[in-house]
């Protein structure tokens, strides 16, 4: 029975009773998979806005995950549209023997979408491996831009998409992706960026102008390829929305090798 996986505070007795109610109808394996993602602990961040950025990250991927797995044409037609696919392909020439990584993956990772051999990393990936199963292909596991958990020169191509505003270092994030790409790699960042800072929220710690991505990749990476799109998340382009007056920097980048 759900209710007695909560312990309410005085702030939280309104919802004693849809919990009450929900408590006769929910089976019993969706308890036991609530339990395995210390759902208590995802139902109190929602009621009370999350102080930590990763469980914040986590309840959105619970909301995201069903809608992926129902429309994942869609969000590949959202890359081809907005996150320039079609380009970032024929530039980094992606066969079944290339190596990528996808850091910051998330569930909806673009690995869904390239062949290749094909690994992500994400400082939730053991709570993501709960929620969904990645197809056999692609391989997950914990870790974090700052601390890539590979050896030097390991990967042909590395996406980073809408993750650098997210880390608590970019500069250690972008020296991390360097030693891991091999000579001649292909890095290929998609980011938020605005006309000027502002302060955001806990999951984007971070707000960038173009010049500030300019700035952070200059002196290891060769831009080859860059373009200003809106910006239209998966999720609200799943939900509809075509329209955007946010701007995202997609930019494809080849290792420099002066260094």
């Amino acid at each position: 029975m759900i209710a007695k996986y909560y312990t309410f505070t005085s702030e939280n007795e309104r919802f004693r009773s849809l919990i009450n109610k929900l408590t006769d109808i929910t089976p019993s394996a969706i308890v036991t998979f609530l339990q395995i993602l210390k759902f208590d602990r995802i139902f109190s961040a929602i009621i009370n806005p999350p102080k930590d950025k990763y469980l914040s990250a986590l309840i959105f991927q619970i909301k995201w995950v069903n809608e992926f797995k129902k429309n994942q044409l869609l969000v590949l037609e959202n890359w081809k549209k907005y996150r320039c696919f079609d380009e970032i392909q024929s530039i980094c020439r992606i066969t079944k023997d290339s190596m990528i990584l996808d850091v910051g993956c998330g569930i909806s990772t673009v690995l869904h979408f390239v062949e290749g051999r094909k690994f992500g990393i994400d400082p939730l990936a053991n709570e993501f491996l709960k929620l969904y199963k990645y197809p056999s292909d692609i391989k997950i596991k914990k870790g974090s831009g700052e601390r890539i958990p590979f050896l030097n020169e390991y990967f042909d191509i590395v996406y980073c998409t809408n993750v650098l505003d997210h880390v608590a270092d970019p500069i250690k994030t972008i020296d991390e992706i360097y030693r891991v790409l091999k000579v001649n790699g292909k890095f290929v960042l998609t980011v938020d960026i605005f006309k000027e800072r502002i302060k955001r929220d806990l999951k984007h710690p971070h707000s960038f102008l173009e010049e500030d991505i300019n700035s952070l990749v200059g002196e290891k990476f060769k831009i080859i390829f860059s373009k200003v799109t809106p910006r239209i998340g998966l999720k609200a382009y799943v939900n509809g929305v075509r329209k955007s007056d946010k701007e995202q920097f997609v930019v494809v980048m080849n290792k420099n090798l002066l260094l």
